[in-house]
């Protein structure tokens, strides 16, 4: 009897959860990436150099710096000039835009096979 309940209840409030899930992402995701598009601090990208060491390019108002993280700390490598991350912010923007479109040509792709195999 107490394992029937359990499987009730798993299968009652599992979809519920499952729901949530996704709302949080899907809403909350936006309003977190806005909330960092007008920060005053950013970290532009983040490039795993090893499982604990990264370097990051963060943008701290108009100044950008290349930084090492990490156990024993952060660390300050150079700071780039205003045209370097005019130059890189520029670069990112293209590569986002030209992602977006080609993942744009891959759904078109696949809804046209899907509608000559129906």
């Amino acid at each position: 009897m107490n394992t029937v309940s359990l499987i009730l209840k798993i299968i009652v409030f599992l979809p519920f959860v499952i729901t949530l899930i996704y709302l949080s992402l899907k809403f909350g995701g936006n309003k977190l990436q806005n909330m960092q598009n007008g920060s005053y601090m950013k970290i532009i990208e983040r490039v795993q150099v090893s499982k604990e060491n990264s370097l990051m390019l963060a943008k701290i108002g108009e100044k950008a710096y290349i930084m090492s993280s990490s156990p024993k700390g952060i660390e300050i490598l150079e700071e780039l000039s205003k045209e370097e991350l005019l130059h890189i912010e520029e670069k990112k923007a293209e590569a986002s835009a030209h992602s977006a479109e080609e993942m744009k040509k891959l759904l078109n792709k696949i809804n046209i096979k899907g509608r000559f195999t129906k």
